[in-house]
């Protein structure tokens, strides 16, 4: 039997609404479920996203297009970039998701230019090497 787990790539666009926070965070959940994060990451991982796209969908709910959520893994990252198409979104002002942000991610950066963005990055190493035991 393959146990070898398929990389999953999704962008899903969501209008700038606070209740479309409640399918990511469904969607995150199912991701990282699979990925062999445990409950307490994966809870955190819902809400640090959740409150991120939050963030991004305040600044730009009156503006017509949609925010970009995209959730790419390779063998060894787990990446997730949130796209702002207010482009006003120059920092994580949100200070407890910051700090949820800090303490379950290995990298979180704020992207200005032309397509401002936040990115979240884990390490899956450690986790791929435990997924699949038996």
């Amino acid at each position: 039997m393959d146990k070898t787990l398929k990389l999953a790539n999704i962008e899903l666009k969501l209008p700038p609404d606070e209740l479309m926070v409640s399918p990511l965070r469904l969607l995150v959940s199912g991701l990282a479920t699979r990925l062999g994060f445990s409950m307490d990451e994966i809870a955190d991982l819902k809400d640090s996203i959740g409150e991120a796209f939050l963030a991004v969908a305040d600044r730009c709910k009156t503006l017509k297009g949609a925010i970009t959520v995209r959730w790419n893994e390779t063998q060894e990252n787990l990446s997730i970039r949130i796209t702002d198409p207010s482009h006003t979104f120059t920092k994580v002002e949100n200070v407890p998701m910051a700090q949820v942000l800090e303490k379950v991610a290995d990298e979180v950066t704020v992207g200005e230019g032309e397509e401002p963005d936040i990115r979240i990055r884990f390490d899956l190493k450690d986790r791929r090497k435990n997924l699949f035991k038996d």
